[in-house]
């Protein structure tokens, strides 16, 4: 009763942190460019609205404060961007665009490293005279610096989390989401003080810093303990599973799992005859095909043979539209699956939990 009170929630819980990756990582693309013509438009709609130079006026260049070098505009971000756009294109598309994309990302990359030598260069060699015996405490006058943050590390840290959820499975997934969310909150926060002090600064003339940050300890034990959390449930310690030898749900129930060795297991099934078999290994299908009986619902025996890592299999027609999915199953572990009939013809497969494995099946 326990396990299946338990894999009604994962069922439950799997709609939110577990969709259709295959749909969204095709989607991510379209999404990208959207957002940038967002920006785009919301960039001309700011210039457009700005009011317009005064004829005659003659336009002031702007002088950097004493002892301080500007390195001027630079062509490195944006071209930076393009690079890491290529490369995640392919990721999507796979193929040559992949190999294109990290040769973009590494030439980018390299031009942004040369830029920055070059202007360390040029400051090195203008600080060669002797530097005054006093000192100035803090920056030059109308400079307002920052100050350190452990945002960026912190939010590293959360994109790996991540990352980590998208290759190993739900739970780390939700805690890598929440922590990235925590972090992404935080800087919010953190840019949100930097701007009111530089419009306090604006009004008054004097520019004051936010306090140092203190070292994140409470972020960083919360997010150590999900992670442990999310590896111990992820991997299937807890809950505990059944033994063995038990059988933890009626075999034949859709989605219900059974041990191997059970009424469920491969050509034991009751009353359906030696329905067909897919094995899920080292994160593909090892089956990329398989029969089933036309207009006659069977039975579908799965076998989960990564340990710790989940699948399922999720039936979909020509349509791309969902006929049959079955329950998640974190591996070692076999379940059965009933599927419900099938008209003549081909329908494709996948594991929604790890889109890239596909297979066809075909009733007939």
């Amino acid at each position: 009763m326990f396990e299946d009170i338990w894999n009604s929630i994962l069922e439950l819980t799997s709609k939110f942190v577990i969709p259709d990756w295959g749909s969204v990582v095709a989607m991510l693309p379209v999404f990208v460019f959207a957002g940038v013509i967002v920006v785009i438009a919301i960039l001309f709609w700011k210039i457009w609205r700005q009011p317009r130079a005064g004829v005659g006026k003659v336009k002031v260049q702007p002088v950097p404060p004493p002892g301080v070098h500007m390195p001027g505009p630079s062509f490195a971000p944006p071209l930076a961007a393009l690079g890491a756009f290529m490369l995640f294109l392919g990721l999507v598309f796979g193929g040559p665009l992949l190999v294109i994309g990290a040769i973009g990302l590494a030439v980018t990359l390299l031009y942004w490293l040369a830029e920055a030598v070059r202007i360390y260069d040029h400051d090195l060699g203008s600080t060669v005279t002797p530097l005054p015996e006093v000192g100035r405490d803090g920056p030059p006058p109308g400079v307002h610096m920052p100050g350190p943050s452990f945002l960026p590390f912190l939010a590293a840290i959360g994109l790996g989390m991540l990352f980590l959820g998208l290759v190993f499975g739900e739970w780390l997934l939700a805690v890598g989401i929440i922590g990235l969310i925590l972090v992404l909150a935080g800087w919010m926060t953190a840019a949100r003080q930097e701007y009111v002090k530089t419009e306090e600064a604006d009004v008054t003339g004097h520019l004051e810093n936010i306090p140092d940050p203190r070292p994140p300890k409470v972020l960083l034990s919360g997010l150590a303990i999900m992670l442990v959390a999310a590896f111990v449930i992820q991997i299937g310690w807890i809950p505990p599973r059944a033994s063995g030898g038990e059988a933890s749900a009626s075999p034949g129930a859709s989605g219900a799992p059974v041990e191997p060795g059970g009424a469920g297991e491969p050509g034991a099934s009751p009353g359906a005859g030696a329905g067909p078999t897919v094995h899920a290994k080292d994160v593909q299908f090892v089956e990329k095909t398989f029969q089933a009986p036309k207009d006659t619902a069977f039975e579908l025996t799965f076998v989960n043979e990564d340990a710790a890592i989940p699948h399922n299999i999720e039936i979909k027609d020509s349509a791309g539209n969902v006929i049959f999915k079955g329950e998640v199953v974190t591996g070692v572990k076999t379940t059965t699956y009933s599927v419900p009939a099938l008209a003549a013809g081909d329908y494709p497969f996948l594991c929604t939990v790890h889109p890239t494995m596909t297979g066809t099946a075909t009733a007939q």
